[in-house]
């Protein structure tokens, strides 16, 4: 199973991310969102710092955008980018919540400058015994 592609946009970068569970979509969207931010990571530099990441949103979608808004932030906060080493998700009784560690890997400067994770066409669903969404990025 593919990770994500990128679907034609006028004016913003449109993915399709695909995952066999919600934790591996959560996942699979920061690796498109930390590739498109840089391809030239150096994953195996002495430099790495882990880092834990909790989140807690009304509902999954929008647990995934704040998910992704946090580690935008951080990337421009700490000129690094972030590989998602765990992630688990939990359904509560209002909302939904977001345990994940993620190691931050410094970078040079950006291949693409994205400005926000967008809530456009984005509806995390089950097809399939496999997860999809489509996520729209503002560069």
């Amino acid at each position: 199973m593919k990770k994500y592609e990128t679907l034609p946009h006028p004016a913003e970068l449109r993915l399709r991310i695909y995952g066999k569970t919600i934790e591996e979509l959560f996942q699979n969207a920061a690796e498109a969102m930390i590739e498109i931010l840089s391809q030239s990571v150096n994953r195996r530099a002495q430099i790495a710092k882990k880092e834990r990441i909790e989140i807690q949103s009304v509902d999954l979608n929008s647990l995934l955008v704040d998910f992704l808004s946090e580690i935008l932030a951080r990337s421009q906060i700490n000129k690094s980018v972030y590989q998602v080493s765990s992630v688990r998700c939990q359904a509560l009784e209002k909302g939904a919540k977001l345990e994940a560690e993620i190691i931050g890997h410094p970078v040079e400067k950006f291949d693409e400058d994205i400005k926000a994770v967008t809530y456009e066409d984005l509806d995390i669903k089950q097809i399939d015994n496999a997860w999809q969404t489509d996520l729209v990025l503002d560069i």
